[in-house]
């Protein structure tokens, strides 16, 4: 959250002789970050009080108005303004002929005819805030014919500060005062308010009677505390220019002085505040309740809002007059006739605010700061804080005692943690004299000795501080970050899995992939209900976060897959065929026990048909066992199971699995909205690095020729190559290396009398090589052995020769 604070409103709560950029880098070096000073300086030149005298229609244009002012000269001057809020009696801002606002210069103008002698300015215009709706209006009791400059002096710096959305405390001028003070080491200077009001044993004076009200509370879990007061008397004006120039420096538009009064609360205490007229409250009550259903509000921002009965209202005896935390209605606001006035300071449960603010689009400085969490001990200061200003700017009254409703028990935390172990934490010694200091000059309660320190939190940090390493941090950041040591780090990095070093490896293996035409992708490492669901994936095996950013990140990923999937449904509009692989982390689920954290492996083709994606993928495995120098690598067929279809083959070299080929079922590629094949390898990273060669192996070129016999037979459709080779491998010593040539099904591929293979069975044609290793192999031999290959693959396969 941004907050643009006055650094003159600052210095109020903090002594300091800093110009405002050396304060800056004060508080961004130990606290809040300030990301820019902006210096106030007249825009302006020759601009001076005038009061309009007379307003009258120009006589060719509908939309502008032709005003004698009075600039304390002699005569008026006739200005042309076209603006809609202008009135007669109003003290407003003139730029003088041969002044200039902003890169304007005025000069005598005929705006359609009719002459002008100057200019009425906006706040925008003269560089005093956002608001460019209409003319700046003065208060009454500011100078005909002043120059501007003594009326709004801007000897000030307006910091644009950026603070964390878990120090609410801080986002207000007393909160930022509070840390400037500990930061800076001086004294803080806050004082609470003590105005003067209605004793409960004396009760009201005897002409205020008429003026009881009663506050009732109906959901004391969502609004833990409610106070309010009744303030008579009030007149409603303008408030002075040193508030107005505050709340224009924070983004605020003036609008009057009671309204100017909850801002002002706003951004100096950070407790949200709303301003009813009493007599517009039906039944002199306030109830805090849940909507009825069918309400419906007109709120302060000119919109009707229907409401549900999941949203937390201020209502009276019949019906809504506030959406609690969010916004005022209209219907009950104070006007310019209001002499009567109820104050309100109450806290709502934050979540209950985010709800409706978000369920009704509806968002205003007050749900900002209550969906942080604030404290309900926030809202007694500001209200005596309120009281105190109504009664200087107003004119107000106290009509009634305090109403306060409170359904909670304000305990504060203390938290154990020694010197020794900040210093640890930290690599530098800390005194525990320096560590008192510090946390004293925060806020913190400290008892205890040396050895150990019982630190009771203060109630504006009672949401942040948790435990001993907040207070660790805070002790860090006032001691000064920049202060403790640095030291660069030296040494090899201890990331090693049998003695080898994984960093490499995973760098060697994406690269292999990357040059076989894979995409390498990322996918979260966390994943939702419904994806693990469509994946037919057990929910039971997955950790689930404790506190999710959304349903979408609910739990830690067991499995490379179902991202695969997903970016593959995101993608598969794009592009023709996708080729990706992912090389990281999952989480696996061990009872007693966080989990574990292994590395795996997953590539993913999606293709025109099942046959062609799973021999690409079948192709590019092979390529990288054999960059890898991963030997012995054959495959076993598998059961279908979870996302897999029957055609899944668990890879194995000798007796370790090292993964899972095949292809997704369609169940799962129909949830994942898919309509093409995708082949899936999944591999377990540590198994196979552990398997892997770092260096091929050397083997002399044999000494004496080979010979090459081909084989072509008809086989079942559902036996695989692989254990095919594996058979054959084992049938003889004379057997060096078993080649597939080709495979088909149905009709012949080439004419030539070839006849159609059966249905159920494919044509798998294989070269194998022959060689002795200590002579010349005679044709009769290679003959011999591959009549035993054959005659064990009828046995085994129950194959025909072709």
């Amino acid at each position: 959250m941004t907050l643009n604070i006055s650094y003159n409103w600052l210095k109020e709560y903090v002594k300091t002789n800093l110009t405002a950029v050396e304060f800056a880098k004060k508080l961004s070096l130990h606290g809040p970050s300030v990301d820019r000073v902006n210096e106030l300086k007249p825009n302006w030149k020759k601009v001076v009080i005038g009061q309009i005298k007379e307003i009258k229609k120009h006589p060719d244009a509908d939309k502008l108005s032709v005003c004698q002012v009075d600039v304390g000269e002699k005569n008026p001057l006739q200005i042309v303004c076209g603006a809609p809020n202008i009135k007669e009696g109003q003290k407003v801002p003139v730029v003088l002929v041969g002044g200039k606002v902003g890169e304007i210069e005025i000069k005598p103008a005929k705006i359609r005819g009719v002459d002008s002698e100057g200019m009425m300015c906006s706040q925008k215009e003269l560089g005093l805030g956002e608001d460019h709706s209409g003319i700046y209006i003065l208060p009454d009791d500011v100078k005909i014919g002043w120059p501007l400059e003594k009326v709004i002096p801007l000897d000030d710096a307006i910091l644009e500060i950026e603070i964390t959305s878990n120090r609410p405390d801080a986002m207000c001028v007393i909160g930022l005062g509070r840390e400037a003070s500990a930061i800076l080491g001086e004294k803080f200077l806050y004082q609470e308010p003590t105005p003067a009001l209605v004793a409960k044993k004396t009760g009201l004076p005897r002409s205020l009677h008429s003026l009881a009200m009663t506050v009732s509370v109906k959901e004391p879990k969502l609004c833990p505390r409610y106070q309010a007061i009744v303030m008579t008397d009030v007149k409603v004006s303008p408030s002075p220019l040193w508030m107005q120039q505050r709340l224009m420096a924070s983004g605020l538009r003036p609008i009057n002085n009671l309204v100017d009064i909850t801002n002002y609360i706003l951004l100096e205490f950070g407790q949200p505040m709303h301003v009813f007229d009493y007599d517009k409250l039906q039944g002199g009550e306030i109830n805090v309740r849940l909507a009825k259903k069918n309400e419906s509000i007109l709120a302060l921002d000119g919109k009707n809002y229907e409401l549900t009965e999941n949203n937390l209202v201020i209502a009276d005896a019949k019906n809504p007059v506030a959406i609690a935390g969010v916004m005022g209605g209209e219907l009950s606001a104070a006007t310019d006739q209001t002499k009567t006035i109820v104050l309100e300071s109450a806290n709502f449960d934050p979540v209950s605010i985010r709800k409706t603010s978000r369920a009704l689009n509806l968002h205003s400085e007050s749900s900002d700061l209550f969906e942080k969490g604030l404290s309900p001990k926030n809202t007694k200061p500001a209200l005596l804080r309120a009281v105190e200003l109504v009664k200087e700017l107003a004119g107000g009254q106290v009509a009634s005692e305090i109403f306060d409703e409170k359904k909670y028990h304000f305990q504060p935390k203390i938290i154990k943690v020694t010197p020794e172990k900040i210093s640890q934490v930290l690599g530098v010694i800390i005194s525990p004299a320096e560590i008192k200091k510090i946390l004293q000059l925060l806020g913190f309660e400290i008892t205890g000795n040396d050895q150990e320190l019982k630190i009771t939190v203060p109630w504006w940090r009672d949401r942040d501080i948790e435990g001993e390493h907040d207070l660790v941090e805070e002790v860090a950041r006032i001691h000064g970050y920049h202060n403790l040591p640095s030291q660069l780090m030296a040494g090899e990095i201890p990331v090693s899995y049998a003695g080898r070093n994984i960093f490499a490896l995973e760098e060697k293996v994406k690269d292999i992939l990357v040059g076989l035409e894979l995409t390498e992708v990322y996918a979260y490492s966390f994943t939702s209900k419904k994806i693990i669901k469509n994946s037919s994936l057990d929910l039971e095996k997955h950790i689930k976060i404790a506190n999710p950013l959304s349903a979408d990140f609910e739990y830690l990923r067991t499995d490379l897959t179902p991202g695969l999937l997903q970016i593959i449904s995101e993608n598969a509009g794009f592009f023709p065929e996708i080729k990706i692989f992912e090389l990281s982390r999952v989480f696996t689920k061990i009872e007693n026990d966080l989990g574990r954290e292994p590395t795996k492996l997953a590539l993913a083709i999606s293709g025109s048909d099942e046959e062609s994606a799973f021999l690409q993928l079948k192709g590019i495995l092979e390529a990288l066992w054999q960059k890898i120098n991963l030997t012995d690598v054959k495959s076993e067929l598998l059961p279908a199971q979870e996302y897999w279809s029957a055609k899944t083959v668990a890879v194995k070299t000798g007796n370790e699995i090292i993964g899972q080929l095949g292809i997704i079922n369609k169940e799962t590629l129909t949830a994942f909205g898919l309509k093409k094949p995708v082949a899936i390898f999944n591999g377990d990273f540590q198994t196979i690095i552990a398997l892997a060669k770092l260096s091929p192996s050397y083997e002399p070129t044999p000494k004496f020729p080979g010979i090459d016999l081909d084989l072509s037979m008809e086989i079942n459709e559902n036996e695989l190559y692989g254990q095919v080779k594996n058979s054959i491998l084992k049938t003889s010593p004379l057997i060096k290396q078993v080649a597939f040539l080709s495979v088909y099904q149905g009709a012949p591929q080439a004419s030539g009398g070839t006849r159609k293979i059966p249905d159920g069975q494919k044509a798998l044609a294989i070269r194998i090589t022959y060689r002795h290793d200590e002579k010349t192999l005679e044709l009769i031999e290679a003959q011999s052995a591959h009549q035993k290959v054959v005659e064990k693959l009828k046995q085994e396969y129950n194959i025909v020769v072709r």
